[in-house]
């Protein structure tokens, strides 16, 4: 099976028990009739403070959300403005558009908001071809150390992901040999063009008694151990200096595929970490430069 027929089906079988949302997504998708377009569902969308959002569809190669709201999201006036400051909130902090169908309207209703949702579209896409500044849906390239190395560096918004840590290793020509212990796995090498910085890969599953929290809201892992000893000696260790690490953070995302997405580049936070809470890492970086490992803040 092609990565995208599978990446769509597991999308669209995600909405099956939301009927309406479901009709709607898989209506957009079969009118589009685009396969160089990517669709992602459940988009993570920072608000305020720790506060989050997750759209229903986003359109990441032209930054559009679209939000299908079924009746029940008009049954208040109290709910109708949570969900108008939501969408506001989206707007401000990612200069995106958010696109809402309202799910209230009959068939034929609906169907016309769907039209224009696809006009918008297809002109947004249009002017990107036309301007040469589009790029085409390539999972093959997504996930292709070569084609990273080739482009030179790496972005958060580029949604960059493998399915190995050999890939993760072959990205920056780190010896994958160094990252077995045995029968073990080690979480992490060096990078091997700057010694300062270290390769990360930390899962939110439990391995070995440690622990990762993941908050991509505020963009901070908090590193911990079942262990107390172990936690503290962690702490300590990383408490005597600057430490940096690109991570590469394991998780089954929301289809349920795993895989190693780039989430940045992170160091110790002195003023959160302590002994009993763990180590917390704060993300100081967004792009990396693979060639000179200059990072670019955010």
């Amino acid at each position: 099976m092609s990565y995208k027929l599978d990446y769509i089906s597991r999308l669209l079988q995600r909405t099956s028990s939301k009927r309406i949302e479901h009709y709607v997504i898989s209506r957009i998708w079969h009118l589009l009739d685009n396969y160089d377009l990517k669709m992602t569902p459940q988009q993570y969308v920072s608000r305020e403070l720790s506060q989050y959002a997750l759209t229903d569809v986003y359109f990441p190669q032209i930054g559009l959300h679209v939000e299908v709201n079924e009746p029940a999201h008009y049954e208040s006036e109290d709910r109708i403005n949570r969900d108008l400051k939501r969408q506001k909130q989206i707007e401000v902090n990612t200069g995106h558009q958010v696109f809402v169908i309202d799910c209230r309207e009959d068939i034929l209703g609906i169907h016309s908001q769907i039209d224009k949702l696809l006009s918008k579209i297809n002109s947004e896409v249009k002017e990107q071809i036309e301007n040469g500044i589009f790029k085409p849906w390539r999972p093959e390239n997504e996930h292709n150390p070569n084609y990273w190395k080739n482009n030179g560096y790496i972005n958060i918004s580029d949604e960059v992901s493998f399915f190995t840590i050999e890939d993760i290793c072959l990205l920056f020509d780190a010896d994958y040999q160094k990252t077995k212990r045995g029968f073990l796995r080690k979480g992490a090498i060096a990078n091997p063009k700057n010694i300062n910085q270290l390769i990360w890969w930390p899962s939110e599953h439990p391995r070995s008694g440690w622990l990762n929290n993941f908050d991509e809201a505020v963009g901070t892992i908090t590193e911990t151990h079942s262990d107390e000893k172990r936690k503290s000696d962690h702490y300590y260790h990383h408490a005597q200096g600057t430490h940096i690490r690109i991570c590469f953070f394991h998780y089954t995302d929301i289809l349920g595929l795993t895989n190693y997405k780039y989430v940045g580049v992170f160091t110790n936070d002195k003023e959160k970490s302590n002994p009993e809470i763990g180590t917390v890492w704060k993300r100081i970086g967004d792009k990396l430069n693979l060639k000179t490992t200059e990072i670019s803040e955010i």
